[in-house]
């Protein structure tokens, strides 16, 4: 497939995990079990390969009868923090870059594709592409720095004792592979 904003670059590789649920905290916006106005994300494996559809609720509007571009580069972000969790070394946004080549409408189940493109040391670069009805609507690629538990035991260390008792199940091994 050829990409405008792409590289199409797609690094295979066994998936370190067998599948993708809770593989984030149950309160993450995008993909979270219990982020009641979260976007209600749930990611595939197909491969190396990260998959999710998606309808986006009423809510998400912008233009009319088209999803606002805030809502679509979350999916976008949450879908490709999903690769390198796959990989098997999660890690942070560094940058994100959505390009809207068409509107997504609303009110339709949109396909969301994300895989590694590249890695260089820790830094791990996904692409990924939002289509419907066999055209790629969206293109979208992302820089991530591997990461791993203590990166946020600063910010743990700030949390409300209700912050604390609602992640405490998640633990560094329990949490990220």
């Amino acid at each position: 497939m050829k990409y405008r904003f792409l590289t199409g670059e797609h690094l295979a590789f066994d998936p370190a995990v067998p599948t993708l649920d809770d593989m984030h905290t149950p309160y993450c916006w995008g993909c979270g079990s219990e982020a009641e106005q979260g976007l209600g994300i749930h990611p595939e494996l197909e491969g190396s390969l990260v998959r999710a559809d998606l309808e986006f609720d009423r809510r998400f509007e912008g233009g009319p009868g088209t999803v606002h571009g805030g809502a679509i580069t979350a999916f976008m972000d949450d879908l490709l923090g999903h690769v390198p969790v796959a990989y098997g070394s999660p890690g942070v946004t560094a940058r994100l870059d959505t390009n809207f080549i068409s509107p997504v409408p609303m009110g339709v189940t949109v396909r969301g594709k994300a895989w590694m493109s590249r890695i260089e040391e820790r830094k791990m670069s996904a692409e990924g592409t939002i289509e419907y009805d066999g055209q790629v609507l969206v293109e979208a690629s992302a820089l991530f720095i591997a990461i791993d538990f203590k990166h946020y035991q600063k910010v743990f260390d700030s949390f409300t004792d209700e912050h604390k008792e609602r992640l405490a199940a998640y633990r560094s091994g329990d949490y990220y592979p």
